[in-house]
């Protein structure tokens, strides 16, 4: 049984295509029919969760600890609780209790174990369903500004630019680029940081930074090394694209930029074998 599937003709809408001064071109492109996909938010945050649970890093406390005295239990008799108190000279009588986890310097109770299994499961068709989602969303105007991009009314999504951005080398160039597009908001939006709230700020990640444009190209020519001095603008190459990139931290809707080629590819790598 295949994944719920796209009625839309290919080359029924055509989109056009920006040079690298940000102006149309007289070149079009079809609308590639994944951006008919049903939309599924909420199987792309669990996709999310599955991708992001793959880097969680096992923690637990030591098999030994508070077990590290020998102890003993003087029983009945003595008129003091009968826990297991920590031995000193061959007696017990006057030791603090140990080994128990009620008692101070015992075991810790029901610790964190590190061989629990952190990683989330997701079903394949539910990964390739939420990556078509993710896509499919990118090119809703309204989840695309509903996610916070600051983009002009007049620029419509997707937005596909010609193959020479991927050539681009230099970091001028590509914010020249973004400028002309109308996103220069979108750059300055980017450029904050706030303190994260509650102790996360202690567990090396203290700042939280917007996330920007999303560059997607076929062939990383040089664009990659030459947007990464942009904050909150990423580049990907079409191989390389999931569903992390195109909704960062479970939110879908990304402001994306996306090449001629690879907006031409993106049905058939993805919607083979799907039908």
């Amino acid at each position: 049984m295949g994944l719920p599937m796209i009625r839309l003709p290919a080359g029924k809408e055509r989109v056009p295509v920006f040079g690298t001064n940000g102006r149309k071109t007289k070149r079009t492109v079809p609308l590639p029919r994944v951006f008919t996909a049903p939309r599924r938010p909420d199987l792309v945050r669990r996709a999310v969760i599955f991708l992001q649970s793959k880097r969680f890093q096992p923690k637990g406390s030591s098999g030994l600890s508070g077990h590290k005295y020998s102890v003993e239990s003087l029983g009945a008799g003595y008129g003091i609780a009968r826990v297991s108190r920590i031995k000193a000279d061959g007696t017990a009588k006057s030791r603090g209790g140990g080994f128990v986890p009620f008692s101070v310097g015992g075991r810790p109770t029901h610790p964190p174990k590190p061989e629990k299994v952190l990683v989330k499961n997701l079903n394949r068709k539910e990964r390739r369903l939420a990556l078509l989602s993710a896509i499919a969303m990118t090119g809703e105007a309204d989840a695309v500004r509903g996610r916070g991009h600051v983009a002009p009314q007049k620029l419509a999504v997707p937005i596909a630019v010609t193959d020479s951005v991927q050539r681009l080398r230099k970091t001028s160039n590509v914010k020249d680029l973004l400028v002309a597009l109308g996103l220069e908001k979108e750059l300055e939006r980017c450029q904050g940081r706030s303190i994260r709230p509650g102790v996360g700020k202690m567990r090396g990640r203290k700042y939280k930074r917007r996330v920007g444009p999303l560059i997607v190209v076929e062939n990383d020519e040089g664009i990659g090394r030459a947007a990464s001095n942009l904050q909150g603008v990423e580049v990907t190459s079409l191989r390389k694209l999931n569903v992390e990139h195109l909704a960062p931290g479970g939110h879908p809707g990304r402001l994306v930029l996306w090449s001629a080629s690879a907006l031409g590819k993106i049905d058939g790598m993805f919607l083979r074998g799907v039908e």
